[in-house]
Order: C-alpha cells, then structure tokens, then sequence
C-alpha cells in the first residue's frame, strides 16, 4: 500500500510544480494577453527618406521550428511590444522565399509596394538582415 501512496504523492508533487511553473511564467498584464507561444522576432533593417516620408524596413522571424522570414515596410517608425505587435500598421507585408537569396528591395513610392528580387542558388542564412531598401 505504501507504494501507491509514493505513486500518488510523486504525481501530486509533479502537478504543483507543473501548475506553479506554470504561473510563475504568466504575466496577468494585459500587455501579456494574446501573446502566442512562440513570440516573432522583429528588427527594423533599413530606414529611407523619400520625398517627406521615412520608411522603416522590419524583418519578421515567425515561427517556433520552420521560421518563416516576412519583410514589413513602415511609413512611421514602429515599434514593438512585448508580443512583437506593432503600434502602427504596415503599408506593405509580404513572405520571403526560404530557398532563394533577395537581391533588392525596390520601393514604388506612388504604390508603397516593393517588389522583391531573387537570386536561385544557396539561401541567404543569416535571414536577409542586411537589406536595404532601393527607391525604383
């Protein structure tokens, strides 16, 4: 009898320290409500000043196992919470193609839209940190 007694205390032990891991990790802030597990990284790249307006160039890293790399283009500077949600939103937004290296960001300035160039061959690994933005 004394070894399912051992058995029960062990799980009850393993589940208070579970629930107390648990909430020791949470934040009852409500900056902290709506973060999803795995947070993206953000990092503004590039900054240009065309005409009056500056635009920001974020690069995004979302994803636990396979990231995904979005490239996001700011005419105000953003900037991040803790959940890496943007206080303004972003003109442009698109997916970088994983198997390809970017060769230039060219920026429409009459449609905000960049228009993105590749190159086949090995993928960029250091996720495209050093682009920079190109007025077309």
């Amino acid at each position: 009898m004394s070894y399912f007694r051992f058995l029960f205390s062990l799980k009850v032990v393993f589940i208070l320290i579970t629930v107390i891991g648990l909430l020791s990790c949470s934040n009852n802030s409500s900056e902290s409500i709506g973060c999803s597990l795995a947070v993206d990284s953000v990092n503004i790249i590039d900054e240009k000043i065309v005409g009056s307006t500056k635009y920001y160039l974020v690069l995004r890293i979302a994803g636990c196992h396979d990231k995904s790399k979005i490239i996001e283009l700011y005419n105000q500077k953003p900037s991040f919470d803790r959940c890496a949600n943007s206080d303004v939103k972003p003109v442009f937004g698109d997916s970088l193609e994983l198997d390809k290296t970017v060769t230039h960001l060219y920026l429409d300035v009459d449609t905000k839209l960049l228009d993105i160039e590749y190159k086949d061959g090995e993928p960029n690994k250091i996720y495209n940190k050093n682009l920079k933005i190109e007025v077309k």
